[in-house]
């Protein structure tokens, strides 16, 4: 039986483990489209021209992608221009094809290009590419790294729960270690709470 100055202290870390895994959990049983690959955003924009468009490849890791966001700035909200979105396959051929405007593009922000999930896409070679189809100023800009290219983040549908929940666990430990003053200010959070509540329960104890 749980003694009444410890009982507190236990329950909370029951419940605290409770929640962890809730939290890490619902994204596995209620999120259909998951991450597929990215090249990280930099806080780079490169001109998007009407003279020049602007491409750049990815290898899909899994079957089923349909969404790809691209980063974009659109200064002052004043371009109103008409633009394209296309994706190519490793043949050549053009596989999607939108049309978004300066209407759409915020100062900055992120725009998803949602479509059918493509059946065989793993290991397959993508081509994006956008294009301007007007002249208009100050020009839109695109999230770019200078060594790599156009950032961009891609999803996949997920269609088997057991390979999503490996994608899972894997991504969470990629987030962990590529934000290591996080991760490890977020641990020792964790165990100044529980060495609290170790000793401040003992305290009360030893105070009886």
């Amino acid at each position: 039986m749980l003694k009444e100055s410890s009982a507190p202290w236990i329950l909370s870390f029951i419940l605290g483990i409770f929640l962890f895994m809730l939290s890490f959990l619902m994204p596995w049983l209620a999120v259909r489209n998951r991450f597929d690959v990215d090249q990280p955003f930099r806080n780079v924009f490169t001109p998007l021209t009407r003279e020049k468009g602007l491409s750049q490849t990815f290898i899909a890791k899994h079957d089923l992608i349909n969404i790809i966001i691209l980063y974009f700035k659109n200064p002052g909200l004043a371009n109103r221009g008409e633009y394209q979105f296309l994706l190519f396959g490793d043949d050549g051929k053009v596989l999607i094809e939108r049309a978004f405007s300066g209407f759409n593009v915020g100062d900055p922000s992120d725009i998803r290009f949602q479509f059918e999930p493509i059946t065989a896409s793993k290991n397959k070679k993508f081509t994006i590419t956008l294009k301007s189809m007007s002249a208009t100023q100050p020009y839109i800009g695109v999230g770019n790294d200078e060594e790599k290219g156009l950032s961009y983040s891609v999803y996949y549908r997920a269609s088997n729960k057991k390979l999503a929940l490996v994608d899972l666990i894997a991504g969470f430990g990629r987030r962990f270690f590529s934000d290591i003053i996080f991760s490890l200010f977020w641990l020792l959070s964790i165990f100044t709470v529980l060495t609290f509540g170790f000793y401040g329960s003992k305290t009360d104890h030893e105070e009886k």
